[in-house]
Protein backbone atom coordinates (compact mmCIF):
# COMPACT_ATOMS: atom_id res chain seq x y z
CA UNK A 1 0.00 0.00 0.00
CA UNK A 2 3.36 2.44 0.64
CA UNK A 3 3.95 2.32 -3.24
CA UNK A 4 0.48 3.26 -4.08
CA UNK A 5 0.68 5.89 -2.02
CA UNK A 6 4.19 6.91 -2.71
CA UNK A 7 2.81 6.77 -6.65
CA UNK A 8 -0.18 9.25 -6.71
CA UNK A 9 2.01 11.51 -4.15
CA UNK A 10 4.67 11.44 -6.59
CA UNK A 11 2.38 12.20 -9.33
CA UNK A 12 1.31 15.39 -7.57
CA UNK A 13 5.01 16.40 -6.46
CA UNK A 14 6.75 16.34 -10.20
CA UNK A 15 7.90 19.73 -11.74
CA UNK A 16 5.65 22.04 -12.03
CA UNK A 17 7.68 23.86 -15.07
CA UNK A 18 7.16 20.25 -16.80
CA UNK A 19 3.79 22.03 -19.28
CA UNK A 20 5.03 21.96 -22.27
CA UNK A 21 1.94 23.79 -23.70
CA UNK A 22 0.39 27.46 -22.90
CA UNK A 23 0.84 29.12 -20.52
CA UNK A 24 4.72 29.26 -20.31
CA UNK A 25 5.59 28.43 -16.82
CA UNK A 26 8.75 30.76 -15.55
CA UNK A 27 11.90 29.08 -14.30
CA UNK A 28 13.14 29.99 -11.60
CA UNK A 29 12.53 29.15 -7.66
CA UNK A 30 9.32 27.37 -6.65
CA UNK A 31 7.52 26.61 -3.81
CA UNK A 32 5.36 23.69 -3.92
CA UNK A 33 2.88 23.40 -0.74
CA UNK A 34 0.87 20.19 -0.50
CA UNK A 35 -2.35 19.50 1.25
CA UNK A 36 -3.12 15.25 1.80
CA UNK A 37 -5.90 15.22 4.44
CA UNK A 38 -5.21 17.09 7.24
CA UNK A 39 -1.20 17.10 6.20
CA UNK A 40 0.35 19.74 4.86
CA UNK A 41 3.92 19.52 3.38
CA UNK A 42 5.91 22.05 1.58
CA UNK A 43 9.34 22.01 -0.23
CA UNK A 44 11.07 24.24 -2.83
CA UNK A 45 12.50 23.46 -6.01
CA UNK A 46 14.97 24.95 -8.94
CA UNK A 47 13.67 24.39 -12.61
CA UNK A 48 15.71 25.64 -15.49
CA UNK A 49 14.30 27.10 -19.13
CA UNK A 50 15.03 23.62 -20.07
CA UNK A 51 12.87 21.98 -17.44
CA UNK A 52 9.93 24.32 -18.06
CA UNK A 53 9.90 22.63 -21.87
CA UNK A 54 8.97 19.10 -20.89
CA UNK A 55 5.79 17.87 -22.17
CA UNK A 56 2.50 17.52 -20.12
CA UNK A 57 2.68 13.18 -20.41
CA UNK A 58 6.72 13.76 -18.71
CA UNK A 59 5.13 16.22 -16.37
CA UNK A 60 2.53 13.56 -14.90
CA UNK A 61 4.97 10.69 -14.96
CA UNK A 62 6.26 9.64 -11.69
CA UNK A 63 9.88 9.92 -11.47
CA UNK A 64 11.43 6.28 -10.62
CA UNK A 65 8.74 4.50 -11.79
CA UNK A 66 8.04 1.82 -13.58
CA UNK A 67 5.33 2.96 -16.32
CA UNK A 68 4.94 0.41 -18.39
CA UNK A 69 1.20 -0.38 -16.62
CA UNK A 70 0.13 2.94 -16.61
CA UNK A 71 -1.59 5.57 -19.61
CA UNK A 72 -2.02 9.34 -18.89
CA UNK A 73 -4.01 11.54 -21.00
CA UNK A 74 -4.88 15.35 -20.84
CA UNK A 75 -6.68 18.22 -22.06
CA UNK A 76 -6.15 21.87 -22.33
CA UNK A 77 -9.30 23.98 -21.64
CA UNK A 78 -8.07 27.76 -21.65
CA UNK A 79 -5.61 27.49 -18.51
CA UNK A 80 -6.79 24.95 -17.19
CA UNK A 81 -4.97 21.57 -17.75
CA UNK A 82 -7.41 18.35 -17.26
CA UNK A 83 -5.89 15.07 -16.80
CA UNK A 84 -6.37 11.39 -16.13
CA UNK A 85 -3.50 9.02 -15.08
CA UNK A 86 -4.73 4.97 -15.03
CA UNK A 87 -2.34 2.36 -14.04
CA UNK A 88 -2.65 -1.06 -13.74
CA UNK A 89 -1.13 -2.65 -10.68
CA UNK A 90 -0.84 -6.40 -11.27
CA UNK A 91 1.50 -7.33 -8.34
CA UNK A 92 -0.71 -6.09 -6.00
CA UNK A 93 -3.95 -7.29 -7.40
CA UNK A 94 -5.81 -3.80 -8.65
CA UNK A 95 -5.28 -0.53 -10.40
CA UNK A 96 -5.18 3.13 -9.87
CA UNK A 97 -6.86 6.52 -10.95
CA UNK A 98 -5.70 9.78 -10.82
CA UNK A 99 -7.95 12.55 -12.00
CA UNK A 100 -7.37 16.13 -11.95
CA UNK A 101 -6.56 19.15 -12.90
CA UNK A 102 -4.06 21.78 -12.93
CA UNK A 103 -5.14 25.51 -12.44
CA UNK A 104 -2.26 28.49 -14.00
CA UNK A 105 -3.36 31.55 -12.52
CA UNK A 106 -0.11 32.92 -14.18
CA UNK A 107 3.24 32.34 -15.17
CA UNK A 108 4.77 32.60 -11.43
CA UNK A 109 1.34 30.37 -9.58
CA UNK A 110 -0.17 26.85 -10.32
CA UNK A 111 -2.84 25.06 -8.46
CA UNK A 112 -3.17 21.50 -8.77
CA UNK A 113 -6.19 19.30 -7.49
CA UNK A 114 -6.58 15.48 -8.27
CA UNK A 115 -8.40 12.74 -6.42
CA UNK A 116 -6.61 9.09 -6.73
CA UNK A 117 -8.77 6.46 -6.52
CA UNK A 118 -6.92 2.48 -5.69
CA UNK A 119 -8.80 -0.48 -6.06
CA UNK A 120 -7.05 -3.86 -4.73
CA UNK A 121 -8.46 -7.19 -3.99
CA UNK A 122 -12.12 -5.61 -4.22
CA UNK A 123 -11.73 -2.84 -1.73
CA UNK A 124 -11.19 1.00 -2.44
CA UNK A 125 -9.93 3.76 -1.00
CA UNK A 126 -9.80 7.38 -2.43
CA UNK A 127 -7.13 10.16 -1.44
CA UNK A 128 -7.91 14.07 -2.39
CA UNK A 129 -4.58 16.27 -2.80
CA UNK A 130 -3.93 20.12 -3.23
CA UNK A 131 -0.63 21.75 -4.32
CA UNK A 132 -0.17 24.62 -4.32
CA UNK A 133 2.66 25.88 -6.68
CA UNK A 134 4.06 29.49 -6.25
CA UNK A 135 7.40 30.74 -7.81
CA UNK A 136 9.29 32.52 -4.98
CA UNK A 137 11.96 34.01 -6.79
CA UNK A 138 15.16 33.77 -9.28
CA UNK A 139 17.31 30.06 -8.10
CA UNK A 140 20.66 30.75 -5.93
CA UNK A 141 23.65 30.76 -7.80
Amino acid sequence: MKKVISIAVAALLLPVSAIAAPPQMAPGLWERTMTLGTNTFTDKECFSPDDVRQSAEEMLRPEGEDQTNCKTSGTWDGNVFHFKSECAMPEQGGSMTTIGTMTFESSSHMVQEAKTTTSMDGASQIMTMKVDHKRIGDCPK
